[in-house]
């Protein structure tokens, strides 16, 4: 697959009822602001919606330029419709969400919802634009609204064809992947299986060279257990499963080490590596939320195309009240745009 030379990155509005619109105007806004063409934003979602939000909620000065999805073919159609002193929406749906309550699940329009992603990784797949940033949706509303996946990650494995990939977060702070991602934690022990971290070593090894530029990456391994397991005392994986992994990876001189006890590990020695391997999903938010909330990103890494999103979720308690923070999103943006740039470097080697 060609990868995108032109600056444009593609947003999904999110939920309705969220503050996805809000933080997608804000970021358009921003690059907008700054009157250059580094990067490009572009929305996919309902311009009449979004007209509502930029002129009742955001208030700001930029006007809406509709762009019909059937009217791009190319990356120069879009680069073509792009004004640089609007903000542009890829017009998916002439719902015009009248009946959307801020702050709370709005399942009638899931299925627009999931169509704004569909329509966006499309554009990405056909190399129209540069990568995706998706703002948030709630689970449960795409639940009960019937949409194919309830969560952006399976949705765009299932879109792209792609059965190797995983959920990074990244910042200046901390880079660290998930093994197992959002499962009850009863069910974390048994998930977590020799190929299941071959798989997650491998993806993260591959994806700090092309994404990241980081050549030999130094990559730690956690245990599951509480101390790392202390020796088989309070629980076998690290002994079973863990080690032997991460000892057949240095025996392929991969720069890898672990598994460490994830308290100790965060207090002292997360800054000694490129990379932190979680087992769970609370043992990576927790501490990548303390230090990056709002200067990091989600990346969906193993995929063909680029995809980002802000680490933050719908925030339905202050949705439409224009107080939300766009800085993660804006973040999101910038990395997404820095991946795809990493990507066309590794291609051109």
């Amino acid at each position: 697959m060609p990868l995108k030379k032109n600056n444009i990155i593609g947003i999904t509005m999110g939920d309705p009822g969220g503050i996805g619109p809000e933080i997608s105007i804000l970021s358009c806004k921003y690059f907008l602001e700054k009157n250059n063409r580094i990067i490009m934003p572009v929305i996919f979602g309902s311009a009449a919606y979004i007209d509502f939000v930029n002129s009742y909620v955001v208030k700001s000065k930029f006007k809406i330029n509709s762009i019909s999805p059937d009217d791009i073919n190319s990356e120069e159609d879009c680069l073509k419709y792009y004004r640089n002193d609007c903000i542009n929406v890829i017009n998916c749906s002439d719902e015009s969400y009248k009946s959307v309550s801020f702050g709370v699940e709005n399942y009638n329009y899931a299925k627009d919802t999931e169509k704004f992603i569909l329509k966006a990784v499309e554009f990405a797949k056909s190399d129209k634009i540069k990568g995706i940033a998706t703002a948030p949706i709630n689970k449960n509303m795409m639940f009960k609204g019937g949409t194919m996946f309830h969560a952006h990650t399976e949705l765009l494995a299932h879109l792209t064809s792609e059965e190797n990939y995983a959920m990074l977060f990244y910042s200046k702070e901390l880079i660290t992947i998930l093994a197992t991602i959002h499962i009850p934690l009863k069910f974390v022990s048994q998930e977590i299986t020799e190929n299941l971290l071959e798989k997650i070593i491998n993806i993260s090894y591959k994806s700090l060279r092309i994404d990241f530029g980081i050549n030999n990456p130094h990559i730690a391994v956690l245990g599951l257990n509480p101390h790392a397991g202390e020796n088989g005392e309070i629980g076998k994986e690290e002994i079973d499963v863990i080690s032997p992994v991460i000892a057949e990876f240095k025996r392929n001189n991969f720069n890898i080490e672990g598994p460490f006890p994830s308290d100790s590990f965060y207090a002292k020695r997360y800054k000694d590596f490129d990379i932190v391997i979680s087992m769970y999903h609370d043992q990576a938010l927790i501490p990548f939320k303390l230090l990056s909330f709002n200067y990091g990103a989600n990346v969906t890494v193993g995929l063909p195309i680029v995809r980002t999103s802000p680490v933050h979720g719908t925030a339905y308690d202050i949705a439409g009240k224009n107080i939300a923070d766009a800085r993660s999103i804006i973040y999101s943006i910038l990395l997404a745009s820095k991946i795809a740039d990493n990507r066309l470097k590794w291609k051109e080697k």
